[in-house]
């Protein structure tokens, strides 16, 4: 951003096109995190929680589903929850609104770098205007521009690096210099496939110097700069991991492994990833113009770091199909290369042309724009509110969670009973929706693990309550029948309980609390 202000001549187009972007980040703002990849989200929020909580303690992140351990989770740099921590402490609570605002706030400041970034390698004040514009309005990008989630920080530091780096080049300042490989290694620590990001850059240092490029010795110092702080990071997270089994699963060999390779040999993924290029991230307009963009047109050495950044975003795809063909989000560093590309097809209405046709080529540029806009606004409400049962699912779990919070003693050790498709996984990261929206710690188990033997074990470990979908237990009738015989509830009705299936199936039938579908079962003897 400090380009952004720096620059001399104000850009009225450019200052409105970032407060459009920002107020479409504003939607639901003060939303619980409930929306689309609740998980996701709530993963963020309790390692901010933690830091708030227990310490801001940078090297050290924790997780809610840390059962009977300190809760170090071996993860990406936690900095995105680091700094929504740190507002917390400014504001004088937990406000899971400032994680949006910070999400907001790194997107628009990434839209306005992508601006600056365009110009700096050859195009023009409107290019660089309508790869902002793009980027802001993507349906995809709308969503997770708001999320409490690392993805627009993630976005901020990779266009943020490309560009201080493509400035150096030119100006060979020691700010841009440092201001690059600052921003180049936080982004790798932040989120380790961003290492794509290492084509376009070769691709501009040989924009530059050529093949002699290599040679060069602040490169190599830069190269040293950039890749020293990860190697590092990942390395303490992984010690982390061997100190308490608990993981995000970041290279596959424990937890769910992302980068599987089998995809590739299947026609669901080329179809999932195409139907999602041309539906949440670009709408089928914009991936009709990112196409049309391919096209030379700037004239310059360094418009071939475009090619070589598709080119690695191509390899990441490839590289960790499993990843993006489950998660959308992984998607969504396509979306700078996607909004520059889109915007050189309509740039050339706009730019450096006068006279008879202008006002045609205007209306085209506007009509484009407003195919993308228009998709995007219903495209985008689906990201809110996801299909298939899933947001009235968690928005129930936070009503429960409300619930169990002013119920349960605030020491109180949870088993969370839930699906989880990462089951299979040795060391696979639990779900911490539910744990989240109690403000509690705790263990995940899954129906394959619902016995009585499980629940014994976990109360050894210091397990206090059970907390599961009526639903989910009623799937077991032998387990069902050994929560009946600890005595059932529903949380709101607790410390009452059940220990008669009949006599609790009537109580339900006039009973229309929230909580109705949930079932609180204590483990361990009530003291």
């Amino acid at each position: 951003m400090r380009a952004l202000v720096r620059s001399r001549r104000p850009d009225p187009w450019l200052w409105g096109i970032l407060l459009l972007g920002l107020a479409l980040r504003l939607v639901e703002l003060q939303a619980p995190l409930i929306d689309g990849q609740a998980w996701r989200q709530a993963d963020s929020g309790a390692v901010a929680r933690n830091f708030y909580e227990e310490g801001y303690s940078l090297c050290y992140p924790r997780v809610d589903w840390r059962g009977d351990t300190p809760g170090d989770v071996e993860m990406n740099f936690p900095l995105y929850s680091f700094l929504v921590a740190c507002l917390y402490g400014l504001l004088g609570g937990v406000h899971e609104w400032a994680g949006r605002l910070l999400s907001a706030l790194f997107s628009v400041g990434g839209a306005g770098l992508l601006c600056l970034l365009v110009r700096e390698l050859g195009g023009g004040r409107w290019c660089g205007r309508l790869a902002a514009l793009f980027f802001l309005i993507f349906p995809l990008n709308i969503f997770y521009g708001r999320a409490v989630m690392p993805e627009a920080l993630m976005l901020f530091l990779s266009v943020g690096s490309l560009l201080a780096f493509a400035r150096w080049t030119r100006t060979a300042e020691r700010g841009d210099f440092v201001l690059a490989a600052l921003a180049a290694s936080l982004c790798f620590m932040v989120k380790i496939p961003t290492l794509y990001l290492g084509f376009p850059l070769v691709a501009l240092a040989w924009a530059r110097w050529g093949w002699g490029f290599v040679r060069h010795p602040d490169l190599w110092g830069y190269l040293a700069l950039v890749l020293v702080p990860p190697a590092l990071w990942y390395w303490h997270a992984h010690q982390l991991f061997l100190q308490t089994g608990l993981t995000f699963g970041i290279w596959g060999s424990q937890g769910y492994d992302k980068w599987a390779q089998a995809l590739l040999a299947t026609g669901d993924f080329y179809r999932e990833l195409g139907l999602r290029l041309g539906h949440q991230l670009l709408t089928p307009a914009g991936a009709v113009l990112a196409l049309a963009g391919l096209r030379p047109g700037w004239g310059t050495r360094q418009e071939k770091a475009l090619y070589a950044w598709g080119g690695g975003l191509l390899l990441y795809l490839f590289l960790i199909p499993e990843g993006n063909y489950r998660l959308n989000y992984y998607q969504v560093p396509l979306v700078p290369l996607g909004a520059v590309l889109a915007a050189r097809s309509l740039a050339t209405l706009l730019e450096g042309r006068t006279g008879a046709g202008q006002f045609r080529r205007r209306v085209l540029a506007g009509a484009g724009v407003l195919l993308v806009a228009g998709y995007g606004a219903w495209a985008a409400p689906g990201l809110y509110r996801p299909a298939n049962n899933v947001y009235p699912y968690y928005r129930a779990c936070h009503g429960v969670g409300k619930i169990l919070d002013r119920q349960l003693p605030p020491a109180a050790l949870l088993v969370v009973g839930e699906v989880d498709e990462n089951a299979g996984a040795p060391y696979r990261a639990q779900s911490p929706t539910m744990l989240y929206y109690c403000r509690r710690k705790g263990w995940q188990i899954t129906p394959e693990e619902f016995s009585a033997a499980t629940l014994d074990s976990l109360a050894a470990r210091g397990a206090d309550f059970l907390v599961v979908a009526g639903g989910f237990a009623a799937q077991n009738p032998g387990f069902w029948s050994e929560l009946l015989r600890r005595g059932v509830s529903v949380p709101a009705a607790y410390p009452r309980t059940w220990h008669e299936g009949g006599e609790y199936r009537r109580m339900l039938a006039g009973y229309q609390g929230p909580d109705r579908d949930f079932v609180l079962v204590r483990l361990t003897p009530s003291p």
